[in-house]
């Protein structure tokens, strides 16, 4: 009898066009980070000082490595354990950690995106959570201070009470 042979070819996925190309690699360089954290870090560490080091360091060396990355990406049609694999065995390492990295940021993401959600949802409610010392998490040092008489002189105790929002937030 006539043996058949099963061919392992394998079919390389390819992108519709170059808009959606565009839209994929805007969505995994483009971060939360890039949002939040750039402005934080511009004005922590001195504004137009820190700025001027950054855009020269993002210009020699961010995106010749995002250059670099793309490129091999397309040429080997690989993902990024593959493609260095193909390049050399000994740069496999390299895949794995940029992985690796992908994955932990990806995760404090997530974490960031999970307490946007709750204080979204929480915001819904008739009293918020952070607006009370009513909830499990309120210690018995806990006060409202929007609710507590201003009028009275309460700076001996103020080293022992505690804001319901610090407590909520911490």
């Amino acid at each position: 009898p006539a043996t058949e042979e099963k061919s392992h070819s394998r079919t390389i996925e390819q992108m519709e066009d170059k808009k959606e190309f565009i839209l994929s690699v805007t969505g995994a360089t483009v971060g939360l980070g890039n949002v939040w954290r750039f402005p934080y870090l511009c004005y922590k560490n001195g504004g137009g000082a820190f700025f001027i080091p950054y855009g020269l360091f993002l210009v020699t060396c961010g995106i010749p490595m995002f250059i670099l990355e793309t490129s091999l990406g397309q040429y080997t049609s690989q993902g990024g354990i593959m493609c260095w694999r193909k390049v050399c065995p000994l740069f496999e390492g390299l895949g794995y950690a940029s992985q690796m990295i992908i994955f932990y940021a990806s995760v404090s993401y997530i974490v960031v995106l999970a307490w946007a959600f709750l204080y979204f949802f929480a915001s819904f409610s008739t009293e918020l959570p952070w607006t009370s010392c009513n909830n499990v998490w309120n210690t018995d040092n806990c006060v409202v201070i929007n609710h507590y008489n201003d009028s009275a002189n309460w700076t001996g105790r103020n080293a022992s009470l505690s804001s319901s929002v610090l407590e909520f937030w911490q």
